[in-house]
Order: structure tokens, then sequence, then C-alpha cells
């Protein structure tokens, strides 16, 4: 048995209320239904340097290096007429007038050197480019503005934060730091959390950008949006659509922000996806660390704002969105409240494995709704003085400013941070405890971030493991239990059965249909799993019986 008692110490702060037992009831139960989590992707391109389509004239033939251009398509009518030019006999003797009589005349051809030439090259039957090997072709695999209609075309972005479609793309923008034209930057509308969800979603836009040549590297980053509202600019002019019925109490992002201070480090280390020993993750440039930032002496909104000016100072103009979390999204009222609710967390590194997207995805979720659950004790104390300078220090050798001796300034300097290896797994662990009765409830999270916490995705690639080989390694296949849920959840959901007279008879229409809707892969869902399902879910009260409808209904 181990004591946690001293690890979660909490400060009852005058100005930051703590919740009341229905307080907390209501906030987990209203950012369960409400809290959505965006991705933003971003990848690099192929360069196309190439613009000749196989048609320049100027193109040399690939017979070009046997001479045989040097023959002219005149050679035979020159052979006709005597000329003293072309004689391979003449001598200072020779008179130019005496040329057509004389007995010794023997043609010789000028080649390139006479004035009538013209190389046979234009009548050859065997002319031919090597335009499959020259760099000079257009290749449209490899233009970036075809790949990035493809992309559009395939994705359908909705190009409205207020229209969720299939893909779950809103849209596809250029950014100015990412190679191949300024690549490809797809941007996810905010999705209620589901590890399944996203992950579906997530394959899919990885598995269209690795076909078409898309690849990530220093100059990537995967940011998340966590958000109750989303925006429509098409139906609103740009006005945000609040879907929260209260403000949000500011101890709850202020314990947030406390859990993002404690956990910065393990956060970081979980979310490395380089492939240098010496360079295993980016530059802090545009992640900048919070570890310093309090909201113990000081309320959230000047947080937020001392977030932004530290963003400024370290990463350059007008970037004042650059913090490792930022806060700029959020409305804070006057009384220090929260009355829109959108951060941004930029930490994690770009990887092409959709189980690790999902993963963290859920992490960040857990992480607020973990804020709330610490909200009814007060504000949690992170540490002492020691404790922030130990994580300073961690952070250096972790998140830095840049490895003067990598190629890309864009890297950090890691070549002594895995003399904290053991810290960080242990401080990975410890999270990652604190918030498995939350994560566990949303599919598979928590056994792929054990594996993250283990060996993030940069010390795999270090080895050499490929893309696939490490998405093989850290993925957890969709076990039965999860099969059910899923497909259950779809089922009360779509209200797919309703307008029955009891359970049993919801159950047995459930029954005649669940089936149909299974992947290939998926398990076939016998009337007893049903029932099982409906048993357990109305005992841990998460679904009821509406008799008004007619079926079963999650509350």
């Amino acid at each position: 048995m181990r004591d946690n008692r001293h690890k979660w110490n909490f400060i009852k702060h005058p100005a930051k209320e703590v919740l009341s037992a229905e307080e907390v009831r209501y906030w987990k139960t209203s950012l369960s239904r409400l809290l959505k989590v965006g991705i933003e992707f971003e990848f690099n391109l192929p360069e196309q340097k190439g613009i000749c389509k196989g048609t320049d004239v100027h193109c040399p033939c690939v017979h070009i290096s046997e001479g045989c251009w040097k023959e002219c398509i005149n050679i035979e009518k020159c052979k006709l007429v005597a000329c003293y030019d072309t004689c391979g006999n003449k001598t200072e003797d020779c008179k130019k007038d005496k040329c057509s009589s004389c007995k010794k005349y023997e043609f010789k051809c000028l080649s390139t050197n006479c004035v009538e030439f013209l190389s046979k090259c234009f009548i050859c039957d065997s002319f031919s480019r090597s335009c499959s090997k020259c760099n000079k072709k257009y290749n449209a695999k490899k233009d970036p503005n075809n790949i990035r209609k493809i992309f559009t075309d395939q994705l359908e972005p909705t190009n409205s934060y207020g229209i969720v479609n299939q893909s779950g793309v809103v849209s596809i923008t250029q950014d100015g730091s990412l190679s191949g034209d300024k690549g490809a930057e797809i941007i996810t509308v905010g999705r209620r959390v589901d590890y399944w969800e996203f992950y579906n979603m997530v394959k899919r836009i990885l598995d269209l950008a690795d076909s078409h040549g898309a690849y990530v590297n220093e100059r990537c980053s995967s940011h998340m949006h966590l958000l109750t509202s989303y925006y429509d600019e098409t139906s609103s002019g740009g006005a945000a659509i609040n879907e929260l019925e209260r403000n949000m109490p500011e101890i709850i992002v202020a314990n947030f922000h406390q859990l993002c201070r404690k956990y910065q480090n393990a956060i970081t280390w979980m979310t490395m996806a380089l492939d240098k020993s010496n360079a295993l993750t980016r530059w802090e440039k545009f992640r900048v660390s919070v570890l310093d930032v309090s909201p113990i002496v000081r309320s959230m909104h000047d947080v937020c704002k001392l977030i932004m000016e530290k963003s400024v100072k370290i990463s350059g103009n007008n970037r004042d969105k650059y913090g490792w979390v930022n806060y700029k999204n959020c409305k804070f009222k006057n009384d220090g409240s929260i009355g829109l609710f959108h951060i941004e967390m930029r930490v994690a590194d770009s990887t092409m494995c959709p189980s690790y997207y999902a993963a963290v995805a859920c992490l960040f979720y857990a992480l607020i709704i973990k804020a709330v659950e610490m909200s009814r004790y007060g504000v949690l104390n992170v540490g002492n003085d020691t404790w922030i300078a130990e994580s300073t220090a961690i952070k250096e050798a972790m998140m830095n400013n840049g490895n003067l001796s990598y190629e890309s300034k864009r890297v950090s300097n890691t070549e002594n941070l895995l003399l904290y290896r053991d810290m960080l797994v242990s401080q990975s662990y410890d999270m990652l405890e604190q918030l498995k009765s939350i994560l566990i409830k949303l599919g598979p999270a928590y056994d792929v971030l054990v594996k993250l916490s283990k060996m993030p995705v940069a010390l795999r690639r270090v080895e050499g493991y490929k893309w696939h080989e490490i998405e093989n390694d850290i993925a957890v296949t969709m076990r039965d239990s999860d099969q059910l849920e899923f497909r259950m959840n779809e089922v009360i959901d779509m209200r797919y059965i309703n307008e029955c007279n009891s359970v049993d008879e919801w159950i047995k229409g459930v029954s005649e249909i669940i089936n149909d809707i299974k992947g290939p892969d998926e398990i076939e869902l016998s009337v007893r799993d049903i029932e099982s399902f409906v048993e357990n879910k109305m005992r841990e009260g998460e679904i009821i019986w509406s008799k008004t409808i007619g079926a079963i209904i999650t509350i």
C-alpha cells in the first residue's frame, strides 16, 4: 500500500473559492458533455522544383553522348557537289575553280563547322528524352499545391466551426514554418471526447497524408484545443456560440494550470517524437514553459497575460500565444470566472501514429476533469522553491532554445536528458495513476499513455523504429468490452430503437440491429451481451429507462 497524501497539498485561496460537492458534480457532468478537443496537424510536403512537363524543345536526346547529333541531314546532298571547303585532299596548290574536274577530290564533312549543318536529330526516329530521371521534370505527386488539393477533395473541410463533417476537418491551410511551399496544416473541429472517435478521425488524416508523401519533423507540432464552445463564422459573423450555462469558477482553471505546471516535464517527456539522441524534441521557442507562472499569487487573468508577455519575449514579435498552455482565447469576467473556456495545448511533437494522438487528446481532457475534482479542496500547491529549481533543471535538459551541434536550430539540446529518465518515468506514472479513473472510461487511452511514459516515441525512433512499427507497438486493439460500449453508445445516442413499451422490448429491438453496424473485425454481440451492458450501466447510474421516449437514454 502506498500513502499519497504527502503529494497533494492544497491552499484555501481567498480569491478562488472552493467548490461544493454539488458544484463538483455539476461541472464534471457538464464538462463531460460539453468539452471538446480539436487537433491541429502540421505536415511538411515534398519539394517540387521541376517545371518541365516533358515538352521542352531544348531538352537533349538520351543518345547525345554517343555523338550521333553531329551527323548532318545534308551530307548526301553535299557529296554530290565537289567543293574546295569539303575536300579531304586539298593542298596549297589547289584552285577552287578546279574542284569539279579534280581526280583527287575526296568528300570530308565539316560537321558542325559547316554553315549549312543541320543535325539529323530533327528527323531521327530514335530521338528520346530521359524525363523519368530528370530533376527538372514536373511531378504532380510532389507538387504541394496538388497535394493540398487532394487533401481538400478527400477531407472536404467545412470552413465553419459550426459544422462537423465525416472527416472532422474544418480547414486546410499553409504555415510559413513548414517545408514544401509552406506545407499543410489540417485543422479539425473540436470533438467530444471518445478515444475511438479520435483514433478513427486521426487515422484517416494520417493515412491520407502519408500516402501523398507528407512527413513530420522538428518543424511540425501538434496543437490541441480544449473548448466548450464552437465558433460559427458563417451564421454568426464570428461571434462565439457559448455553451456554458454558468461561468466557470476560476479555481477550476487555476487547478488545471497547477496540474500543467506539476506535470509539464512528464507530459513533454511523453510527447517527445524526434529521432536524434541529442535532439529528442523541439525547442522551447514556440511552447514557452509555464513552470514559473503561478496562480497562487495572481489571478488566472493575470496568469494568461503573463504567459502571453513571456511568449513575446522568448518567441519574438506578436507571438503572444506560444505558451506551453495558452489561455488567450478564454474570456475572463470581472470576478475572475471564465465566461468562455478555450485553451490551447502546444506541447506535443508531431507523429504519424493515430494511437498517440487519441491518447494525448484524452489525457488533456482528463486533466480538466481532475482539476474539477481537486477544486473542492482548494488550489493545488505544486511545490516549494526546491521543487521549482529541480523541475526547471529537468526542463532545461529537455526543452531549451536550440541545439547548436544539430543541423536544425529548431530542436532542443537533449544530450543530458536521459540522466533524468527514471524521474520522468516516475512523474509520468504518478500523473496517470491520478487520472486513471477518468481515463479508463474513455477507451484504451490509459494503456497507450503508460507505454509512452515508459518509452516515448522519440526513444523508439532513436532505436530505429519506423512509424508503423511504433504505432503497432503502442496501439491497443479494441477489446470486446470497448466494441460493445462503442456500438451500444451509438444505438443509444442515435435513438436507433425507441417507442418501446419496456426495457426487454428495447433490448430485443437492439439485438436485431446491433450486428448490422459492426466493422469487419468486430465481434458478434448476443442478447446476453446487451443485457449485461444495460444492467451494468444502470447500476452505475450512467443510463436510465425513459418511458416517454420508450428507450434507454444516457444521463
